[in-house]
């Protein structure tokens, strides 16, 4: 053979070489990553480990509202499971019906000894339907202890496993009222809260967390590479972003836990009129809905903020503020006050004082409460005065935005009549309010005199990642600066001189009012049920947070809701 044949048929070999190293080298260093996730999802089964497949609500900071608690859940795959016949035959061709029936019997005994026996029967049909409807995995129970996780690891149930699952809600009602809930099951709807309310959007995320089995070319689960998680990161996708801060609703839900048995909490920014915080108790456990529905009698899932009740004292301030505005009353103006205001013959209202606080100026009756100047200064304001100032500074506005119409029902209804007027400036009949709305109304004050609505969202993020904020209307001044820097100094009396002293700190001065309104509801032994108020706003010389506390059944504002403020002041500085 001649050199020059002998170097052509090398060169082809070379040519061909070069073209499969070149198509190798394509396949392993270009298209190679493509291909082992193709090979992946050809070979593999995913498991979704949210308890519902639904977008996170963040708080302001953009720290996870849910899905921060991790339990234990049991997992089924039935095919898994019938393919590890007692016969040991691992096509599912040659599964019959028997052994398919005894391989439930099987699996579903062993899990009822684990989960209890009453779930025997569920389980079974459970796992039939799954395998009937094609379904490569159930989800049979959850929140696991450590002892039965520990017996279903070590039954050597192929099918079977015990695997994280991320809960969506917290079981001791942390922010339950405001997030609701959701249906169980398939379509898992909002049901209330803002979880109805952006249905819409939390229904658009997509998984993040799956448990994957690796399968072999039968299709069968390949026992060393069982159950690796898979983690996705698609955070902040069909979310939701509240003006909540988590740290300050710990805290409001700590002290509710240690001192308030029923009631609310509502705190607010100042300056944005954005809620930080917002509790009701008791509260409720998202878990358990049906058991509450059926047999709860404390009200467990009303949310007391956006209740409306009587306000008490805490009116006081709308009507100082009217007559701050008319020029009806200065702080150094004298009243008398003799124990109580007289009416008539037959009509009186008594002060706080039985015996009176004899002559005082308007700055004290304010620090100390004193129900006769309050009412005469209201009858100067006449019934027409107080329903003007209620609807200036949107007093019995029930619209949240993020959240809608709460429809509490709060209302400011006063007859024509002194005795009835008088009534109204103690916060008594004619005037029903919720915390949410007293706590706006505060923050009003402290914000010298312009209002806006409160806001519990900031905006919401859809699938692709788009940011939807919420239109927030302009701050309308309702009343003057000056009126407002004068109520402001008088709340701070309250606090040094007055009925506020148990609010006090010591790290920053504090603004606010006590009060203590009627109920007309009795206990067991004919005592009148009372509602105890204190709100107010910190630091009083820099106003940053205004804060209400309703405490339901209490004795004093001072003795029972004011120490809560404090509490949670002092923790909110640190």
């Amino acid at each position: 053979m001649s050199q020059k044949r002998i170097c052509i048929i090398m060169f082809i070999f070379l040519l061909i070489a070069g073209v499969l190293l070149s198509k190798l080298g394509y396949y392993q260093l270009i298209k190679g990553q493509e291909i082992a996730r193709q090979a992946v999802a050809m070979r593999s089964r995913q498991v979704e480990l949210k308890e519902y497949n639904r977008g996170e609500i963040l708080d302001r900071n953009l720290l996870s509202i849910t899905g921060t608690r991790v339990s234990t859940a049991l997992y089924c795959l039935p095919r898994e499971m019938i393919r590890e016949h007692p016969q040991g035959t691992n096509t599912s061709a040659n599964v019959t019906e028997e052994l398919r029936e005894q391989t439930l019997v099987r699996v579903t005994q062993i899990l009822s000894d684990i989960c209890g026996q009453k779930e025997s029967q569920r389980l079974n049909t459970e796992l039939k339907q799954a395998i009937e409807s094609g379904k490569p995995f159930i989800r049979v129970a959850a929140n696991l202890t450590p002892k039965e996780t520990a017996l279903i690891n070590s039954s050597q149930l192929s099918g079977i496993v015990a695997a994280p699952v991320v809960r969506r809600y917290r079981e001791d009602g942390f922010l339950s009222h405001l997030i609701g809930y959701c249906s169980k099951g398939q379509n898992q709807e909002g049901i209330s809260g803002l979880e109805k309310c952006y249905d819409n959007i939390l229904c658009e995320h997509t998984t993040s967390h799956e448990l994957t089995s690796v399968l072999d070319a039968r299709g069968i689960a390949i026992q060393g590479l069982m159950f690796k998680l898979r983690n996705e990161q698609e955070q902040h996708r069909g979310a939701l972003v509240l003006t909540i801060d988590k740290r300050i609703q710990e805290i409001i839900e700590q002290a509710m836990n240690e001192q308030v048995k029923t009631g609310a909490i509502v705190v607010m920014d100042v300056d944005s009129k954005e809620i930080l915080a917002l509790a009701s108790r008791p509260t409720f456990n998202p878990y358990g809905i049906e058991k509450i529905v059926k047999h709860d009698q404390n009200g467990s899932l009303n949310n007391r903020a956006l209740m409306a009740y009587y306000p008490g004292s805490i009116f006081k301030i709308l009507v100082t503020a009217a007559a701050l505005e008319e020029k009806l009353v200065s702080p150094e103006e004298q009243f008398n006050c003799q124990g109580s205001y007289i009416f008539n013959d037959e009509v009186s209202i008594p002060c706080l004082r039985e015996k009176g606080h004899g002559k005082i100026n308007f700055s004290q009756a304010f620090a100390l409460s004193c129900n006769p100047s309050f009412i005469e200064t209201g009858l100067r304001l006449k019934r027409t005065g107080l329903l003007e100032y209620a609807d200036r500074l949107h007093l019995t506005d029930e619209n949240l935005l993020g959240y809608g119409n709460y429809q509490a029902g709060s209302y400011i209804t006063i007859e024509n009549a002194d005795p009835a007027i008088g009534n109204a400036c103690l916060g008594q009949e004619g005037v029903m309010l919720t915390p949410l709305q007293i706590c706006n109304m505060v923050a009003t004050v402290a914000d010298n005199g312009r209002y806006a609505p409160p806001i519990l969202v900031r905006y919401t993020i859809d699938r692709e990642g788009n940011k939807q904020m919420l239109t927030r209307p302009t701050k309308e001044q309702v009343i003057s600066p000056q009126s407002a820097q004068i109520l402001q100094q008088l709340m701070e009396k309250v606090i040094n001189e007055g009925t506020g002293k148990t609010a006090s700190l010591n790290e920053v001065s504090v603004a606010g009012k006590t009060a203590t309104s009627q109920t007309g509801n009795f206990d067991e032994k004919g005592n009148e049920i009372l509602n105890t108020w204190f709100t107010g706003f910190f630091p009083a010389d820099n106003p940053r947070w205004a804060i209400v506390v309703l405490v339901e059944g209490g004795k004093s504002g001072a003795e029972n809701a004011a120490p809560v403020f404090k509490a949670i002041a002092q923790q909110m500085l640190q």
